[in-house]
């Protein structure tokens, strides 16, 4: 995640304020709240948002305004689908502004690299798994919920890497000694909180994930 607001351009941060802003609007405006009028899905919800509060409160500061830790967008994904997932975002990140946690001006940038890219990421996961391979349990578990949980971490980390290399004084030699070196640290236990999360879900409580089918993984393969 991205935090320090004060070596980033002033003209970089709004805009990135302006476009997230405008998408959050969007995002409203198409969301499809009937989703969270099912019976136990409000409670799931709350839940998510909670817990990833924390564990996004719970980060290791590499550098000065770059830190790593897990995110859990992947499942959250898959869970309420990549509406409800970028809402989520929205929240955390706003909540961690609200707390002090992270500079309230760096809330867009982070709601973008920590939240909607890691969604992004893992929802078209699903799609191409989706259209160009067979319908199986273990495609869904390890294709979608395992790597992209790692993917999520991989693509966070490398546009936070990427954004501080090219609009901070930081090198990229530096980002890459001090930050993204550090990536295959987060990929393997983001990926496997991602993948046991849906894996506990697919075995006990289908019905709270919006992307599992039993048609589709259990019939009709």
């Amino acid at each position: 995640m991205a935090e320090g607001a004060a070596d980033l351009p002033v003209a970089l941060l709004v805009i990135v304020g302006l476009l997230t802003g405008g998408g959050l609007v969007v995002l409203l405006r198409r969301m499809p709240w009937e989703a969270l009028f099912v019976p136990g899905r409000a409670e799931l919800f709350v839940a998510a948002f909670l817990t990833l509060l924390l564990i996004w409160s719970l980060r290791a500061q590499v550098v000065d305004g770059l830190a790593l830790h897990l995110m859990g967008m992947a499942a959250v994904t898959l869970i309420f689908g990549w509406q409800l997932a970028i809402l989520l975002a929205f929240l955390v990140t706003g909540m961690l502004g609200l707390f002090g946690v992270l500079p309230m001006a760096m809330v867009p940038l982070t709601v973008l690299l920590a939240g909607a890219l890691p969604v992004a990421v893992t929802w078209g996961l699903l799609r191409l798994t989706e259209t160009r391979f067979p319908p199986h349990m273990f495609i869904y578990l390890y294709g979608v919920a395992f790597l992209g949980g790692a993917l999520s971490a991989a693509v966070t980390v490398l546009g936070t890497g990427v954004i501080h290399a090219l609009f901070t004084e930081l090198a990229w030699s530096e980002v890459y000694r001090d930050y993204v070196r550090y990536l295959p640290l987060l990929i393997l236990p983001e990926s496997v909180v991602n993948g046991i999360v849906i894996t506990a879900m697919v075995v006990l409580r289908p019905g709270w994930l919006a992307t599992w089918s039993d048609e589709r993984y259990l019939h009709g393969r």
